[in-house]
């Protein structure tokens, strides 16, 4: 649906020199790391005919096709077919499509739309710098959700439904009946939107309650979306913070698998502690998505309706959610060139 955009499709820990299957848009691709630790991907099919490259292995710097030995070079070129005599000259359609790909944040990213788009013109990955070198390596969360990743991506930067949904996996209010969200800012930019408010959970559910500070009247709660497939959480008691960024990697029409890199700034030098605090953060990341899955995969119309917002009726709360399926609506064709900052309504009736 967004082409020429820089894709998060995996956790870096995930890919190495066996070779990984990726379904992305309805298209298979294969990743694997060189003998370099470089991060390749390729087109699965292979020139000859057809099978997953997903399935062979990995020679040095070559990807080995299982059925019949082809070799592919990084770059995607044949340069071995062992049943053809030594000196015969390689087909030059025996090839594959290579694609950009670049490491950032304990994530892989694939750049998706056309490889002749200069690198300066096609738009950047978004910035987390907290995620380069966090204290404690970071805690990971998966799941996948039947649901069209628009409406995985709604989902996560939606201000008002965690207190409904979310009981078991965080806590609740004294009050759920009165859990009105003042106006809050939503800033947009070229390629993404942000927005913080303030949140209230009096009963925190477990080792929460014992480490962050309740009822804390500065806690509050940020979101980030990044086109076209990101985004980010940050939930903040007090002195106490745990950042999460989520990769919505859009399997197919029907099928989202959503990812999260979660770090925290507290607890991370407590022996013992620290450990088991980093299953228990990956615990609640899925099941806050498990919770959320229920609920996501029943929306209609499937596809976030972003070109006509009408459909739904939309209040002021859902803020992000306008100003997403504003990018969405700006964005969503062939190609991708700078564009004016859009505004933020209020409301849709």
């Amino acid at each position: 649906m967004l082409e020429n955009f820089w894709y998060a499709v995996e956790l870096s820990h995930e890919v190495g020199t066996k070779p990984t299957p990726l379904r992305l848009l309805g298209k298979d691709y294969v990743l694997y790391r060189d003998s370099q630790g470089r991060v390749i991907v390729l087109d699965n099919q292979c020139a000859h005919r057809g099978a997953s490259l997903a399935l062979g292995w990995v020679e040095g710097n070559c990807l080995r096709c299982p059925y019949h030995g082809w070799s592919y070079e990084t770059d995607g070129q044949c340069s071995h077919i062992p049943a053809d005599a030594v000196g015969t000259p390689i087909p030059k359609r025996a090839r594959v499509l290579s694609h950009p790909v670049q490491e950032k944040y304990g994530l892989i990213w694939m750049f998706v739309g056309n490889p002749a788009l200069p690198a300066d013109r096609r738009p950047p990955i978004p910035a987390f710098p907290q995620f380069e070198a966090p204290v404690r390596p970071a805690t990971y969360s998966r799941h996948v959700f039947d649901a069209h990743f628009t409406r995985t991506m709604e989902n996560a930067i939606d201000t008002s439904h965690a207190l409904f949904m979310h009981k078991g996996a965080i806590g609740a209010s004294n009050a759920p009946q009165r859990t009105e969200i003042d106006d809050y800012e939503v800033t947009v930019g070229e390629y993404e939107l942000a927005a913080s408010l303030p949140i209230k959970v009096n009963r925190l559910n477990g080792v929460m309650r014992f480490v962050l500070q309740q009822d804390d009247p500065k806690a509050h709660k940020s979101y980030r979306f990044a086109l076209p497939n990101v985004t980010y959480s940050a939930v903040q008691f007090g002195r106490y913070k745990i950042e999460s960024i989520m990769v919505h990697i859009p399997v197919d029409d029907s099928t989202t698998v959503v990812k999260s890199v979660n770090i925290r700034n507290f607890l991370n030098q407590v022996p013992g502690l620290g450990h088991w605090l980093d299953g228990n953060t990956a615990q609640v990341g899925n099941k806050i998505m498990q919770e959320d899955d229920v609920v996501v995969k029943t929306q209609e119309p499937q596809i976030a309706p972003y070109q006509d917002m009408r459909q739904e009726l939309l209040v002021a709360s859902d803020a992000t959610l306008i100003a997403y399926r504003k990018l969405l609506k700006q964005y969503a064709g062939p190609s991708v060139l700078p564009k004016q900052a859009i505004s933020v309504e209020p409301a849709i009736g």
